[in-house]
Parts: structure tokens; C-alpha cells; sequence
């Protein structure tokens, strides 16, 4: 009894003073959390020679799931051929303001730009949210206004720099066995899976896949307007302009890429690498607690950029807040107000202008969100009405609750070019 207990402590013993053989498992695990990392920070380039190659910097430290991912991203090449994640993290739709054209979002960036926007709002709603949410008013629907510029690349944040801070903090600790012990393995190993992991982040499929539209290329100053949002029982809704060469957002959402001809042949080699890795990290019997020190190190900056919020710019897509009306708020009430004359529906009169703007505490609900876009956009509201109203694709007088919106969507449907029904 005693030798056997003697036994199991001196494995367990033996287990946690130089724990090797867990290694191997781990750098199995969490292969989606490092692909979403890539897919995040990639972007940023140097290019040493004007008219040489660019050089993409993706800061994704050596962490657990490195060696499943390289297999992973092999697969998937040689398969639906795409390095990005295959469906967004947000759900959502992007609709033409113009032709009332809707599309479903497979554009991870799309859908992060949508999340983090989100994250953002409840972060930072406006003294007009604040003033509904300290009278115990609910908000029906939030539209938010943006200007979209071009940007040739993305902007560099803390998540950036902090990723590069953690690739050295890395090396620095995987060096003190090498000082102190003369056990340089650790060393080996962690600087190899940072290389490996570095070239991972700068092949040019990344680029291809992750922007995979068009540009506008709009010459004439006309301005593309769409939509995105997550669709009817959502509060919050982005309109995106863009002039210029700022992106096509429409295309960007569907548009894919094919993958380049290197592409099988690098990711093959990369994991034909990474297989010699965990062999060699199996191998490894003494100052193992410094490897897996590495590796969480590594795995916290991997969550850390997979998941973060961080502002359009690092995306290429500049927004800026429309000076007319950089967003319209509606609270939700039980009832509008209607006019004087409630029983017609008769066009407005000659001198009122039916596009005239109210103030965010006369807007009601989300139709009253949708008309006061309407006004600042035409078209654009009528676009909406068609995702958070599916049925009114047409105007029909007995669907409108007052005769103020009767008369409203009277001229907004004529002047869109939809059918008018007469009472």
C-alpha cells in the first residue's frame, strides 16, 4: 500500500515539476480563436521598395491551437479554398437605400463593423438615450449615420501594439533557462512558432479574402448609400454613404476570392513545420512550466484579438458622422400624435414641406425613425419600411395608424415609384 501511494506521488511529482507530455495536447486545442486573431489584426504592410512586394505585420503570438490551426487552414484551402471564417460572428443584412435591394451579409468585417458599433452604443449612447433611460422610456429604433472615405491602409491600435509587446514578453521569458540553465530549447521553440506564426499572418490571401469587393471608383461624385443592420426585431440600424473611391460595401458583403496558386503549397510547408514542432516540443523533459507560461501568454493575446472592440479604421473603413443628422432616435410610445384631420389621407398642403425634420423627442417608434430617415435619404426609408414591415411593399392606406403617416408615405411611395392604392 505504501509503495504504491509512494508511487503515485512521485508521478504526480514528476508530472507537475516538468509537465511535457500535456504540451503536445495543447498546441492542439483553439485553432478558431487563433484564425479570428489573424482575421482581426491582419492588414497592416510595409513595403521596404516602391515597387517591391508588401509585408504584412500580423502580430499573433505562438500560443496552444497553432499546430490545429495549421491543418485546419490546410483543409480549408484545399476545400472552399478560404482562410477568413466562413460566416460573419454577427448576423446581419446590408440593403440598397437606392433599389431597395437586400442582401445576407458573408462578410466577416461587415459583421464585426456591426458588432463593434453596437458594443460602442451601449457604451456611448447620447444624452437623448440617457434622458429615455432615466424616464424609464425603451428605445424603439436607433439610426446611425455615417459618410464613408477611402483608406488605402487600417489604422493601428492598442490591440496591434499589445500583440507585439506580448511576442516579446515571449522570447524574453523563453530565454531565461538559456541564461540561467544553459537549456536553450525553450527558447527554440518559442522563436520558431513565432516565425511560423508571423509568416502565417503575411500571406497575401488574408488581403484577398478579407477585402474581397470593389471599390467605387466613382469619378462623377455620386454618392452610394446602403444599409446594415441585423434585420427586422433589431434596434439598431447603420446607413453608410460612400463617394469616391471609398469601399462598395454592397459587393464587399458577398463578394469572395479565389485562392492563389502559392497559397496550398505554403500552408502545406507550414505544416509540415509545425508537425516538427510539436515533435520536438514532445521531446522536451526539463523547464517545461516556462512553455506553458508561453503559451498562455500567448493564448490570452490571441482571445484578446479575436474578440475585441476596435474602431472602423482598423478595418480600412473611415466613418464619419453625417453633419446633418449624425443619428435619429425614437422612444417607444403607445400612440402618435395625428393631425387635425384624421380621417384623410389627402396630400400635404402646398406650404408644408413634408421632409422637414423633427426633434428626437417628437420621433415615435420605429415608423417615426424610418420617416425621419426618409426625409434626410429619399428612398431610404422606403427601403426600410420593406425589412421592418414586410408587408407593405406598396401604399396601402389601411396599414398606417394615423393620417399623418397616410399622407407621409402618400409621397414617399409616389416618389420612389411604387404603387399608390387608393382607399
Amino acid at each position: 500500500m505504501d509503495s504504491t501511494s509512494n508511487s503515485t506521488r512521485a508521478q504526480l511529482n514528476a508530472q507537475f515539476s516538468n509537465p511535457n507530455d500535456i504540451l503536445s495536447l495543447l498546441l492542439l486545442i483553439g485553432g478558431d480563436t487563433v484564425q479570428r486573431a489573424i482575421a482581426q489584426l491582419f492588414g497592416f504592410y510595409i513595403q521596404p521598395f516602391k515597387k517591391g512586394p508588401k509585408l504584412y505585420l500580423t502580430p499573433v503570438a505562438f500560443s496552444f491551437g497553432w499546430v490545429g490551426y495549421a491543418f485546419t487552414s490546410l483543409a480549408s484551402v484545399i476545400g472552399d479554398k478560404q482562410l477568413m471564417p466562413s460566416q460573419p460572428d454577427s448576423p446581419s443584412k446590408i440593403i440598397n437605400c437606392d433599389t431597395s435591394y437586400t442582401r445576407i451579409n458573408r462578410s466577416w468585417l461587415l459583421g464585426r463593423l456591426l458588432r463593434d458599433h453596437e458594443l460602442e452604443i451601449e457604451k456611448n449612447c447620447g444624452p437623448e438615450c440617457e434622458l429615455m433611460k432615466a424616464n424609464g422610456i425603451y428605445l424603439s429604433l436607433r439610426i446611425d449615420i455615417f459618410d464613408t472615405e477611402d483608406s488605402s491602409r487600417p489604422e493601428i491600435d492598442w490591440i496591434w501594439v499589445f500583440g507585439w509587446f506580448t511576442i516579446v514578453a515571449q522570447l524574453g521569458l523563453s530565454i531565461s533557462p538559456w541564461i540561467k540553465w544553459g537549456d536553450w530549447g525553450i527558447f527554440l521553440v518559442t522563436a520558431s512558432g513565432t516565425a511560423f506564426a508571423l509568416i502565417t499572418g503575411s500571406l497575401r490571401q488574408w488581403n484577398a479574402e478579407k477585402w474581397a469587393g470593389r471599390r467605387l471608383n466613382n469619378k462623377k461624385g455620386k454618392t452610394k448609400t446602403v444599409c446594415l443592420t441585423r434585420g427586422n426585431g433589431h434596434k439598431n440600424v447603420m446607413i453608410l454613404s460612400g463617394t469616391g473611391t471609398a469601399w462598395d460595401l454592397e459587393s464587399l458583403a458577398t463578394a469572395t476570392s479565389d485562392s492563389m496558386p502559392d497559397t496550398p503549397w505554403l500552408l502545406g510547408g507550414l505544416a509540415f513545420l509545425w508537425t516538427c514542432l510539436l515533435i520536438t516540443v514532445s521531446g522536451l523533459k526539463q523547464n517545461t512550466w516556462f512553455l506553458i507560461g508561453i503559451g498562455i501568454i500567448g493564448m490570452i493575446q490571441n482571445i484578446v484579438a479575436g474578440n475585441a472592440k476596435r474602431p472602423p479604421g482598423t478595418l480600412k473603413i473611415k466613418l464619419i458622422p453625417n453633419k446633418q443628422r449624425p443619428y435619429i432616435v425614437a422612444p417607444g410610445l403607445d400612440w402618435p400624435k395625428d393631425d387635425d384631420n384624421p380621417n384623410s389621407d389627402e396630400d400635404f398642403a402646398d406650404n408644408v414641406h413634408w421632409r422637414q425634420p423633427l426633434n428626437y423627442h417628437l420621433v415615435q417608434g420605429v415608423r417615426g425613425a424610418i420617416r425621419e430617415l426618409e426625409k434626410l435619404y429619399p428612398k431610404a426609408g422606403v427601403a426600410l419600411m420593406q425589412e421592418f414591415f414586410p408587408a407593405i411593399v406598396k401604399y396601402e392606406p389601411q396599414r398606417y395608424r394615423t393620417n399623418a403617416e397616410k399622407k407621409f408615405w402618400k409621397s414617399a411611395f409616389r416618389e420612389f415609384g411604387q404603387p399608390v392604392v387608393k382607399p
